[in-house]
Formats: structure tokens, C-alpha cells, sequence
């Protein structure tokens, strides 16, 4: 993307402002179809695939509520193919995780248009609901407190918190709301040939200062990241590591389902062969002389780690997913930063970069004991 432009915003209406935004790529034939997410009842916001633009009267993209990773349903849309063309509305953490389903082949980005948004920090649904009660007008009060990057008092979800991708990154286009006066004009950030369909004119008015913002929330946020990683580390070290960290893990598989990069059709958790029988169970409760259920709890969280931890992209959905609230973020960071780390490896930073399990090199990690 090169063209960084404004859209203007009439009598203080943001939201309007957007959505006429959206509906010109209607109008001037960029897409076909757009996933974007959408108001409903009870105070819900979900994604919906808009095919008629009148009906992106309740689109609402900066809704602070994320019910789920968006990347799993443009693998949906996606994976058979299709000469549609569609935009994908989506956060940052929704376009990383889409970039690790391309390297799966569980997505494709082949007549994909990538809308990114700035992202100031989302709410558990049920705390979205409580808020707006609270405060109606939400919306604009977050919106005019991001002009300074304000996020005291917003209780957003743990993985917000820590979250240091406040703007979309590998987007065609970017809307930004963050370090701007948002009351007036947008940011954007598109695509040379969008840019020229549009009718957009490259203007950085207020660029510096809405990256000096971004950059104060990225240091606020990193700081906030590394506390809860240092955290869960003393746990370890402390409160009977993982099986005490899991104690109340219910192998409901909520955050396997929730995961968006977690795609087997076939889980060994749901087929046969991880089955009990009464007499295995017995026989090991008569071994330890008493045995936690459900007996694989610890097993299945740790196989999730052992797949997941080089391309978890840190949006959260598994917490969120959790009915205990087992702080499935903070380990996932902590664990995967160390794996990552360990390969060079950043989730989402680019499509044509092979997740570590997918290479193999001969002398890699003899400096951690492998042998030859």
C-alpha cells in the first residue's frame, strides 16, 4: 500500500462515514460481496457476508466486540475458489491468522480484497452488552479518547491488552481511527490501483502525529505483554506448573473450536482412539490411588501447545471461549514467543514464509541437544 489519504467525516458521524466508504467499493465495482461485521439484535455484532449494499446500514467495523476470529470464515468462503470479488473486513489478529490458513491451504486469497481496521481493543460479548448499557454513546466516546490513544478504564479482553498489532498489516485497504481526529477525517492507506479507482489523492496530513499515538499504545501494550509473560512463567516455576495451571480444564474442547488456526476436520481428541475404558480408568486410579477427570485434560491442552504454539497469532478467542476463563493467552505468548523466537518465525508476517514444521534443516537446534 502506498496511497495514505483521508476520507472526510460529515457532522461528526464517523460511522456513516465508513459505511459510505464501504459502499463505494459497491459503487465503483472493487468488490462484489463483503464480509463486514454487522449491528443485530441484543446488542450483537456479527459478521455478515453483504451482497446488497443497502444493507450495510448496521455495519459497524469498529465495534469494540469480537465474538470470534473472522479469518476461519474467509477460509470458508474461500477454499473451493471463487471469482467473486470479495473484501474481507478484518483486524489485525483476523488478517495474521488468514495469512497462516493460505500457508495450510485451508483459505485463499485469489480475488481477495483485504480490508484492515485499526483495532483500539475489544470486549467479551457479554462485557460489550454491560458497557453499552452503561454508556449508549460508547462508540463515539471510544473513538474520540483513541484520538489520544486513551485506554484507561476500558476493561478490554486480556488478549487486547497485550495486543502490540493495533493496525492492520497485508491489507489492500486500511482504515484508521487511531491518532486521528476521527470526528473529521479518516486515514487510509490502499493499494496504487484501488487508490486510482477510488478517485484518492495521497495526503499524510496528521500522519506524524498518529504514529507518535501508535507507537505510545504498541510501548504501552508490550509492556503489558511482557508482565503476563513473566507471570505465567513464575507460575510455572511455582504453583505446580501446568497441572496446576489446568486444574480446572474441563476438555470441553471450547478453545479448540474457538482456535482459528486449529483445522483438523478429524481431531484424535473426538475419534476412538482417545477413548477410556472403565478398566484403563480404574486400573490408573488404583495405580496413583486417585485420578483427575476428565483423565486427558492436561494431555489435550498440551497437544494443542505442541501445534498451535508457532502460528497462535494471540487474538484470544480461546479464553474467551473458556468457561472456566483459564488464561489460555498469556500461555500461548509466553510459549509461543519462545518458539518463535527459537525459528525466526512471526505468525502473519508473510504468506510465503513456511510455518518451522514445514522445513526441514539438518542442523538445526543442536545448540538446545539434538545430535546428528
Amino acid at each position: 500500500m502506498t496511497i495514505r489519504g483521508l476520507w472526510q467525516v460529515h457532522d461528526g458521524d464517523t460511522l456513516g462515514a465508513t459505511r459510505g466508504f464501504l459502499r463505494a467499493l459497491f459503487d465503483q465495482q472493487i468488490v462484489d460481496a463483503l464480509l463486514v461485521p454487522i449491528e443485530g439484535a441484543h446488542q450483537s455484532v456479527m459478521p455478515a457476508l453483504v451482497k446488497n449494499p443497502t444493507r450495510l446500514d448496521h455495519a459497524n467495523p469498529f465495534a469494540p466486540v469480537m465474538e470470534f476470529n473472522s479469518a476461519r470464515l474467509v477460509a470458508l468462503l474461500t477454499r473451493d475458489g471463487t471469482s467473486a470479488r470479495l473484501g474481507v473486513v478484518l483486524r489485525a489478529c483476523e488478517i495474521r491468522a488468514l495469512i497462516e490458513l493460505v500457508k495450510f491451504n485451508q483459505a485463499k486469497l485469489d480475488h481477495v480484497i483485504i480490508i484492515g481496521v485499526d483495532c483500539f481493543g475489544t470486549y467479551a460479548a457479554s462485557a460489550y452488552a454491560d458497557a453499552l448499557k452503561q454508556s449508549p454513546d460508547l462508540l463515539p466516546q471510544m473513538l474520540a479518547r483513541a484520538r489520544i490513544g486513551d485506554v484507561d478504564g476500558y476493561a478490554f479482553r486480556p488478549a487486547c491488552a497485550m495486543c502490540e498489532h493495533p493496525t492492520p498489516h497485508h491489507a489492500d485497504i486500511a482504515i484508521g481511527f487511531i491518532g486521528m481526529d476521527s470526528a473529521k477525517a479518516l486515514a487510509l492507506a490502499m493499494r496504487d490501483d484501488i487508490a486510482g479507482q477510488m478517485g484518492m489523492r495521497a495526503d499524510a496530513s496528521g500522519a506524524d502525529a498518529r504514529n507518535a499515538v501508535l507507537a505510545n499504545l504498541v510501548a504501552l501494550r508490550t509492556t503489558t505483554r511482557d508482565a503476563a509473560i513473566q507471570h505465567f512463567r513464575e507460575q510455572m516455576r511455582s504453583d505446580g506448573g501446568f497441572a496446576s495451571y489446568f486444574a480446572n480444564c474441563l476438555e470441553c474442547t471450547n478453545c479448540m473450536n474457538a482456535c482459528p488456526i486449529c483445522y483438523c476436520k478429524e481431531c484424535f481428541f473426538r475419534t476412538s482412539n482417545a477413548e477410556r475404558t472403565s478398566r484403563e480408568l480404574l486400573r490408573s486410579a488404583e495405580r496413583h490411588g486417585a485420578l483427575m477427570l476428565p483423565p486427558d485434560a492436561l494431555l489435550f491442552q498440551m497437544t494443542r501447545l505442541n501445534h498451535m504454539a508457532t502460528s497462535c497469532v494471540g487474538c484470544g478467542m480461546c479464553q474467551a471461549a473458556c468457561p472456566h476463563d483459564i488464561p489460555l493467552t498469556a500461555m500461548f505468548r509466553a510459549v509461543g514467543a519462545r518458539v518463535q523466537k527459537e525459528f525466526d518465525y512471526v505468525p502473519g508476517r508473510d504468506v510465503n514464509e513456511k510455518p518451522p514444521f514445514m522445513e526441514f534443516k539438518r542442523d538445526e537446534l543442536q545448540h538446545i541437544g539434538e545430535m546428528e
